[in-house]
């Protein structure tokens, strides 16, 4: 009788090696899939997402996939299990609460030396449900908007109050968590910073394996800016000896607050050209204000994309909770998809923003070699230069409140082309070699 002894060989991935949505090398005004691919990014995302323990991001997921989008944000950790009321959604924390003493919600205080393993599971579940569907999350690991309300703050499990670890948030006692010199979000606190790093280290090895996700510190940090990098260059540095790398915000990307934050077409398209320069995605995120009109948001979105960007639609009407609720906003839900549905064939990473290729009338356009795609956000008629263009050409016009195309125009070449939308309203135009 043989007796066969099996031994599990462990192997070691060397640090950096394993692929992750990235910056592109070569188009550095668009991202890199984990395959190498060039990638524009157009998501819609709410609150509760992942914080929310009534809100099922799968059906949520599902739904993005379904119109073709594959960008959603999400918010991890807020800084108290409970707003007051009338918000009062509990949240799913990543720190226990043994206590001793009692917090200002009247719970037992933070321990934020221990780590809620629920909170991590649901992280882990949460990128590999995004995964499966082919999405990408932006993940935020701090929210900084909070901080700034006196009643809020009162709950933070870096108050003083309500944690047994001696954390301080406000040690010059502002009454909230905006004080950028020795506040929460400063580099001036560093009994603070020391935890802050812990939890970030721990957020860091728990999704170290999801090659589709990036980092985004702090929402609305207005606070120190110097403090947000800091812990962007953390988290590098934590990561060098994993097997994956992560873009971080606002190390790598602009923040939402820094690309634009206007409705009107035209002022979107002259910051996103502004902002070429610095040759790096620029995300179009609407995360400032809700805005309940469909053809103003339609409009944003159609510009900041045939401008060059990407976008990012903050979704108040996303409610995929026990209780099945009616989409609220159905018809802008599905013009975002019209949008991806658009994009889909194209390759935005080839082509250049350029205003000199519109001669007359009011219209933003994107052109390669090979295709030009013009927005009109007020239809009408467009002089379109096509001589760059190698043709035989075609055009199409593109209705983007109803996401269909009109019928197939043949193209002359030459310098100059007029083209007339088909009707009121917004219109996009497409113009492709004729094969």
């Amino acid at each position: 009788m043989f007796t066969f002894l099996l031994l599990a060989i462990s192997v070691q991935v060397p640090p950096g090696t394993l692929p992750a949505l990235g910056l592109h090398p070569q188009y550095p005004h668009y991202f890199q899939s984990p395959d190498g691919k060039p990638l524009l990014l157009i998501g819609d995302y709410t609150w509760g997402t992942f914080s929310d323990l009534d809100f099922d991001y799968k059906a949520q997921f599902d739904a993005l996939k379904t119109r073709g989008l594959n960008l959603a944000r999400v918010w991890l950790w807020w800084g108290c299990e409970q707003f007051p009321k009338p918000d009062d959604q509990l949240h799913l924390e990543p720190f226990l609460r043994p206590g001793p003493g009692k917090a200002g919600d009247g719970r037992p205080r933070y321990d934020l030396a221990s780590y809620n393993p629920a909170f991590f599971d649901r992280l882990r579940d949460l990128c590999a449900a995004a995964r499966e569907r082919g999405l990408f999350l932006q993940l935020i690991t701090v929210d900084a908007w909070m901080l700034k309300h006196a009643h809020l703050w009162k709950l933070h499990a870096f108050h003083r109050d309500n944690n047994v670890n001696g954390v301080d948030g406000d040690p010059r006692h502002t009454g909230a968590g905006i004080d950028g010199q020795q506040g929460f979000c400063s580099l001036g606190n560093p009994r603070a910073l020391e935890f802050q790093k812990a939890y970030l280290r721990k957020l860091a090895d728990a999704v170290n394996e999801f090659e589709n996700i990036l980092f985004e510190i702090a929402n609305e940090n207005y606070y120190s800016a110097e403090w947000e990098r800091r812990l962007c260059e953390f988290i590098r540095e934590c990561e060098r000896s994993r097997p994956r790398r992560h873009v971080l915000m606002p190390l790598d990307l602009l923040s939402h607050s820094s690309v634009v934050q206007k409705w009107d077409p035209k002022i979107i398209h002259g910051a996103l050209l502004e902002k070429r320069s610095l040759r790096r995605p620029l995300i179009f995120d609407t995360d400032w204000t809700i805005h309940k009109n469909d053809d103003d948001i339609r409009k944003a979105m159609w510009t900041a994309v045939l401008s060059g960007g990407h976008f990012n639609y903050m979704d108040d009407s996303l409610e995929f909770r026990a209780r099945p609720a009616p989409d609220q906003r159905a018809n802008l839900h599905r013009q975002i998809g019209h949008l991806a549905e658009f994009m889909k064939p194209l390759k935005p990473w080839e082509m250049q923003p350029d205003d000199a290729l519109v001669k007359s009338g009011d219209a933003f356009a994107l052109a390669s070699a090979t295709e030009l795609a013009a927005y009109l956000p007020g239809g009408g008629s467009v002089k379109l230069e096509v001589k760059g263009l190698e043709g035989p050409l075609r055009a199409r016009w593109f209705n983007p409140r109803e996401g269909r195309y009109g019928e197939t125009i043949t193209v002359d070449r030459g310098q100059e082309r007029e083209f007339k939308a088909p009707e009121g309203g917004d219109w996009a135009l497409l113009l492709e070699r004729r094969n």
